[in-house]
Protein backbone atom coordinates (compact mmCIF):
# COMPACT_ATOMS: atom_id res chain seq x y z
CA UNK A 1 0.00 0.00 0.00
CA UNK A 2 1.71 3.45 -1.02
CA UNK A 3 1.50 6.36 1.99
CA UNK A 4 -1.21 7.91 0.59
CA UNK A 5 -3.79 4.84 0.49
CA UNK A 6 -2.45 4.02 3.91
CA UNK A 7 -2.73 7.51 5.72
CA UNK A 8 -6.58 7.21 4.30
CA UNK A 9 -7.12 3.79 5.36
CA UNK A 10 -6.26 5.19 9.00
CA UNK A 11 -8.11 8.30 9.31
CA UNK A 12 -11.34 6.03 8.11
CA UNK A 13 -10.14 3.01 10.58
CA UNK A 14 -10.20 6.02 13.17
CA UNK A 15 -13.11 7.34 12.25
CA UNK A 16 -14.93 4.29 12.44
CA UNK A 17 -13.74 3.00 15.97
CA UNK A 18 -15.16 7.09 17.38
CA UNK A 19 -18.21 6.52 15.28
CA UNK A 20 -18.75 3.39 17.23
CA UNK A 21 -17.52 4.87 20.24
CA UNK A 22 -20.17 7.69 19.90
CA UNK A 23 -22.81 5.08 19.35
CA UNK A 24 -22.23 3.29 22.67
CA UNK A 25 -22.13 6.26 24.59
CA UNK A 26 -25.08 7.72 22.99
CA UNK A 27 -26.72 3.96 24.16
CA UNK A 28 -24.97 4.00 27.64
CA UNK A 29 -26.57 7.57 28.36
CA UNK A 30 -29.81 7.07 26.71
CA UNK A 31 -30.05 4.22 29.26
CA UNK A 32 -28.85 5.92 32.57
CA UNK A 33 -30.65 8.98 31.26
CA UNK A 34 -32.69 8.59 34.01
CA UNK A 35 -32.84 7.10 37.60
CA UNK A 36 -34.73 3.94 39.03
CA UNK A 37 -37.33 2.82 37.11
CA UNK A 38 -38.19 -0.32 39.31
CA UNK A 39 -41.79 0.79 39.66
CA UNK A 40 -42.49 1.62 36.31
CA UNK A 41 -44.99 1.14 33.07
CA UNK A 42 -43.28 0.41 29.75
CA UNK A 43 -45.45 1.47 26.33
CA UNK A 44 -44.96 -0.08 23.45
CA UNK A 45 -42.93 1.66 20.49
CA UNK A 46 -44.63 5.14 19.49
CA UNK A 47 -44.31 8.55 17.44
CA UNK A 48 -43.35 11.58 19.59
CA UNK A 49 -46.84 13.94 18.27
CA UNK A 50 -45.39 16.97 20.10
CA UNK A 51 -42.79 17.95 22.01
CA UNK A 52 -42.66 21.26 24.47
CA UNK A 53 -41.40 22.96 27.47
CA UNK A 54 -41.96 25.49 30.03
CA UNK A 55 -38.28 27.66 30.36
CA UNK A 56 -39.77 29.67 33.59
CA UNK A 57 -40.17 26.18 35.39
CA UNK A 58 -37.86 23.76 33.20
CA UNK A 59 -40.39 21.56 32.97
CA UNK A 60 -40.49 19.89 29.58
CA UNK A 61 -43.67 17.08 28.39
CA UNK A 62 -44.03 15.28 25.09
CA UNK A 63 -47.40 13.88 23.66
CA UNK A 64 -47.74 10.44 22.17
CA UNK A 65 -50.75 8.55 19.95
CA UNK A 66 -51.71 6.25 22.48
CA UNK A 67 -54.61 5.73 25.16
CA UNK A 68 -54.02 7.43 28.56
CA UNK A 69 -51.36 5.65 30.46
CA UNK A 70 -49.73 6.17 33.99
CA UNK A 71 -51.01 5.98 37.55
CA UNK A 72 -54.91 6.84 38.14
CA UNK A 73 -53.64 10.56 39.70
CA UNK A 74 -52.03 11.90 36.39
CA UNK A 75 -53.36 9.49 33.92
CA UNK A 76 -52.77 10.90 30.69
CA UNK A 77 -51.24 10.82 26.74
CA UNK A 78 -48.59 13.01 28.13
CA UNK A 79 -45.18 12.41 29.78
CA UNK A 80 -43.47 15.66 31.89
CA UNK A 81 -39.92 15.39 33.52
CA UNK A 82 -37.39 18.69 34.63
CA UNK A 83 -35.47 19.71 31.90
CA UNK A 84 -33.32 21.65 34.11
CA UNK A 85 -30.93 18.99 34.73
CA UNK A 86 -28.00 17.66 32.34
CA UNK A 87 -29.99 14.65 31.95
CA UNK A 88 -33.24 16.53 31.22
CA UNK A 89 -31.61 18.49 28.54
CA UNK A 90 -29.83 15.15 27.28
CA UNK A 91 -33.53 13.69 27.15
CA UNK A 92 -34.96 17.06 25.57
CA UNK A 93 -32.02 17.00 23.31
CA UNK A 94 -32.61 13.40 21.80
CA UNK A 95 -36.51 13.57 22.09
CA UNK A 96 -36.49 16.42 19.84
CA UNK A 97 -34.13 14.65 17.28
CA UNK A 98 -36.40 11.64 17.26
CA UNK A 99 -39.55 13.68 16.63
CA UNK A 100 -37.79 15.74 13.96
CA UNK A 101 -36.40 12.59 12.10
CA UNK A 102 -39.76 10.14 12.66
CA UNK A 103 -38.09 7.94 14.58
CA UNK A 104 -40.56 5.57 17.20
CA UNK A 105 -38.72 5.86 20.87
CA UNK A 106 -39.81 3.38 23.59
CA UNK A 107 -40.70 5.39 26.86
CA UNK A 108 -40.97 4.10 30.45
CA UNK A 109 -43.26 6.25 33.02
CA UNK A 110 -42.48 6.02 37.06
CA UNK A 111 -45.80 5.29 39.03
CA UNK A 112 -45.43 9.07 40.61
CA UNK A 113 -46.51 11.89 38.38
CA UNK A 114 -44.66 15.76 37.47
CA UNK A 115 -46.71 18.68 36.76
CA UNK A 116 -49.93 16.71 37.26
CA UNK A 117 -48.42 14.24 34.06
CA UNK A 118 -47.26 11.11 34.14
CA UNK A 119 -43.32 10.86 34.75
CA UNK A 120 -40.49 10.13 32.22
CA UNK A 121 -38.54 7.27 33.51
CA UNK A 122 -36.26 6.46 30.41
CA UNK A 123 -36.70 6.46 26.88
CA UNK A 124 -35.08 4.31 23.72
CA UNK A 125 -34.71 6.00 20.28
CA UNK A 126 -35.47 3.11 17.91
CA UNK A 127 -33.53 3.28 14.34
CA UNK A 128 -35.88 3.42 11.74
CA UNK A 129 -36.84 0.01 9.12
CA UNK A 130 -35.21 1.08 5.40
CA UNK A 131 -38.95 2.24 3.44
CA UNK A 132 -39.40 -0.61 1.10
Amino acid sequence: MNRKALAIHRSLLTAYIGLEMKHKLLLALTLSVFGNASFAQSLPPVLIQSLGCDQATDSCSLTIANEQFGSSECASNKIGWDSSSDQGKLALALLSSAMMTEHQVELTVTEGCYNSLPELASFSVLSRSAKK
